[in-house]
């Protein structure tokens, strides 16, 4: 089970607009930081990794989309860029035992692709104003092994590496799969998430290796007003068996922020997911995930999604993944009435991820976007896009079709890393 006590975010996540002043130097940016990239990459191909977590790690990873709209609010095409670059300083070797330190800064550039699709739950999980930013900066210490073991972060942390992330979904590209939206666009400005992060901590108890618990026991004091309010979110895990799992969690922010239809309200809301592989098709793994939310302080209400993916789907290609999604958010009355969208927005993607080499993947994607709720009266859309990821790590090895940061140790386990080899 996992708990946080954090504060909710000051930006709210913004569209990129094309014809930002600052896109020539962003992307000059984007150029220097990859050639750096490029240059990590071709010294992890060097490197042996250990079978423990060294002293220092370091990470990167580069995500480029581009995406035709051929039906949608405005029909044209999109280009959008992440880069990601992390890091972890393990204690150990200094002496101070169960200690890390992890950081981590993204650069974001490119253009909306809601704009044009008009949809409610951004259908392509990278899309953020351009910017720079620190994204992640925190302490963790673990106390405990990888059967029993308790552990503690306190500083910039991304509420999503932790809470509302169900494992075969992380194929998807459409944002509702990685982080449903009545979660995702909850409080004034949205939770400590992509692409804003916020101070806060997180408590992680590991009572067995089938049960995880999560509770808010400090917080990181950063510039606030008092009406700001606090985010507190818990959540349960339950590992039923390999590869399956259950996951349930409740969230609140403790100050009433402007409502949808005008006053104010108190936003709130519960969550439940569930992933497993089919018993009988074994290359098969499936996802569903439901919750709810105020429909009085924000537009989602509801939301109900799920999945299939298959691993190995050609012959000769056992890491290429194929994935079919369902993404259903469910709009509150009062938005309805205020803002004139639709009552809900359905999002059914099919995407298929080719693994070309263990630092690079290709990924096709389609999504058909019904009743988009981005804006009132929105046609049905569609985006066609096409996803390269390159990836690279120093001294450990990492794969593109990994969406973890293999810097950080689990919290269930100090000091070892599932991504050695």
């Amino acid at each position: 089970m996992t708990s946080a006590l954090a504060f909710p975010r000051h930006e709210r996540k913004e569209s990129i607009d094309r014809s930002s002043p600052g896109m020539k130097s962003g992307l000059w940016g984007v150029r220097y930081i990859a050639g750096l990239f490029a240059a990590a990459i071709g010294a992890e191909a060097c490197a042996s990794a250990p079978d423990t977590l060294p002293p220092l790690v370091v990470a990167g990873r580069e995500t480029f989309d581009v995406f035709a709209v051929p039906a949608g609010v405005e029909p044209g095409a999109a280009v959008l860029n992440k880069i990601q670059l992390s890091a972890t300083v393990r204690g150990d070797q200094f002496g101070l035992r169960g200690w890390t330190w992890h950081i981590q800064i993204i650069r974001v550039d490119g253009q909306s692709l809601s704009r044009r699709l008009g949809d409610l739950q951004t259908a392509d999980n990278i899309e953020a104003a351009p910017a720079i930013r620190l994204f992640e900066t925190y302490a963790a210490h673990l106390w405990g092994d990888d059967k029993r073991s308790v552990s503690v972060r306190l500083g910039l942390i991304d509420l999503n590496s932790q809470f509302d992330s169900i494992d075969p979904a992380s194929v998807m590209l459409n944002s509702s799969h990685g982080i449903a939206p009545d979660l995702s666009r909850g409080g004034r400005n949205g939770p400590s998430i992509y692409p804003v992060t916020a101070g806060g901590t997180t408590v992680t108890w590991t009572r067995s290796q089938k049960w995880t618990a999560r509770s808010p026991r400090a917080f990181f004091v950063e510039r606030l007003r008092p009406s700001d309010g606090l985010l507190l979110i818990g959540q349960g895990d339950w590992q039923i068996g390999k590869d399956q799992r259950l996951e349930g969690g409740a969230w609140g922010y403790t100050a009433a922020q402007p409502g949808v239809a005008g006053g104010r309200a108190h936003d709130h809301g519960a969550y439940l997911s569930y992933e497993s592989p089919f018993e009988l098709l074994p290359k098969f793994n499936f996802w569903l995930r439901a919750g709810v939310a105020s429909g009085a302080a924000q537009a989602v209400a509801g939301y109900v999604g799920g999945g299939i993916v298959e691993q190995g789907v050609l012959r000769g290609r056992p890491d290429d993944r194929l994935g079919l999604g369902i993404a259903h958010a469910i709009v509150s009355d009062q938005a309805v009435r205020a803002l004139g969208i639709h009552h809900a927005e359905t999002s059914v993607e099919l995407t298929y991820q080719a693994r070309i080499s263990r630092r690079f993947v290709i990924q096709p994607d389609v999504d058909f976007i019904h009743h988009p709720a981005g804006k009132a009266h929105a046609p049905d859309a569609i985006g066609l896009g096409l996803r390269f990821v390159i990836v690279g790590a120093y001294p450990l090895r990492m794969a593109a079709n990994d969406p973890g940061d293999p810097t950080v140790p689990p919290d269930g386990s100090p000091g070892s890393s599932d991504d050695s080899e």
